[in-house]
């Protein structure tokens, strides 16, 4: 019956294992995420042994293991994760998506009223790597909750350091070896403020923006 379902999406290595990206469960009523996990390792047991290392988000926002879950949610299952616009939100503007990156047009866009610095981060495909050649590398996302975290970690950035701009900008799909793969850029009024803040929020971006490496 209507409203009484819940869409479970899978990405990344998770999605590679079960061979399916999204799963729709049953519900009577809230269950925990933990016994939403385990019904769907019930559907594909090649999941189970990856449970350590995954990790769960509900509705868009990251979740416990005993989270409840509602008829109607959306919870999905992610592995840990590496390092079209999403909305400007006080001093952060935050974009994931497959065209290449212009680090020059992105720093020309800091307003330099009352800014003294301006730290920028660019993040290549390298090659090689570890003494392995690399012609590209691919990278995927769940864009509707990398979007709204990657502004949040902006934000916090301006709030911690002082920071009056953030702009950040990641690529999914295929980045050739050289390429920039994501940037960060900073404006702050001091050399300090733009440095640390700058730091941060690829520090964050790695730990919990939802954007992985993934393989062709």
């Amino acid at each position: 019956m209507p409203g009484s379902t819940v869409r479970i999406r899978i990405f990344a290595s998770l999605r590679e294992r079960a061979g399916v990206s999204e799963v729709t469960l049953e519900l009577e009523g809230p269950v925990s995420v933990e016994t939403c996990w385990k019904r769907l390792c019930e559907l594909h047991p090649e999941l189970a042994p990856l449970r350590g290392s995954t990790r769960s988000a509900l509705n868009l926002v990251w979740s416990d293991w005993s989270a409840a879950v509602s008829p109607g949610d959306e919870l999905a299952f992610l592995p840990p994760v590496s390092g079209g616009s999403g909305p400007a939100v006080a001093c952060a503007e935050v974009w994931v998506g497959p065209e290449p990156i212009d680090v020059g047009e992105l720093t020309a866009s800091i307003e330099r009223r009352g800014i003294g610095a301006i730290a920028t981060f660019v993040g290549l495909v390298r090659d090689p790597d570890g003494g392995r050649e690399v012609s590209h590398l691919s990278y995927e996302a769940y864009p509707e909750m990398a979007r709204p975290q990657l502004a949040a970690i902006a934000e916090d950035a301006c709030r911690r350091f002082g920071a009056t701009q953030v702009v950040v900008r990641h690529r999914t799909g295929r980045v050739g070896s050289g390429e920039t793969s994501v940037v960060v850029v900073v404006g702050a009024p001091h050399r300090g403020a733009a440095l640390l803040a700058c730091g941060f929020v690829m520090d964050e971006l790695k730990s919990r923006v939802p954007i992985w490496k993934a393989s062709d």
